[in-house]
């Protein structure tokens, strides 16, 4: 069964109600230096390949275990990078500050198809994303929730030029 949103146009969110949830991202066991190291033992030809993965499954068990730690959240305001269970909050950067966003793939993280993304902010700050899955897809949502954030804040912006000189 569809359902119906409430906004008026898909991903347009008033901000006067506050920021909307967008995507959430979890990394892959790419985010971490071991299990790239073993995407090189993975990634050998036949049967090599197989026989590492089988004898390395109980690391590599336990470097999966460790990603579900942290996940990534994209909002209609902010990408957060949110930890625990209940997703707190460790850090962020907003999205009408972000000036680029950057793919960044290390050595081991093309076996999992992932890469780590780089946002850089106004003020030259950067948050690294590590290990996200599909990051050309994440990138392009990142962007264009940071596009329709600007257009909107520029229409309101010429709304209210009119409305002052009337």
């Amino acid at each position: 069964m569809s359902q119906i949103s409430k906004e008026a146009v898909a991903g347009v969110w008033p901000s006067e109600l506050g920021e909307a949830p967008i995507t959430e991202v979890w990394p892959s066991i790419s985010a971490l230096a071991p299990a790239r190291m073993l995407a090189k033992l993975y990634g050998l030809p036949f049967p090599l390949g197989l026989i590492f993965g089988i004898l390395t499954l109980p690391i590599a068990l336990i470097l999966f275990a460790s990603t579900l730690v942290w996940r990534y959240s994209l909002t209609t305001q902010y990408v957060r990078v949110r930890t625990g269970p209940r997703g707190k909050e460790t850090k962020r950067v907003a999205l009408a500050d972000l000036q680029e966003v950057r793919i960044n793939q290390q050595p081991g993280q093309d076996y999992y198809r992932a890469a780590d993304l780089e946002l850089v902010s106004a003020g030259g700050g950067v948050l690294t994303l590590a290990g996200v899955p599909n990051p050309a897809g994440f990138r392009n949502n990142i962007l264009q929730a940071r596009d329709a954030l600007l257009q909107v804040a520029a229409c309101r912006r010429a709304e209210e030029v009119p409305a002052a000189t009337s």
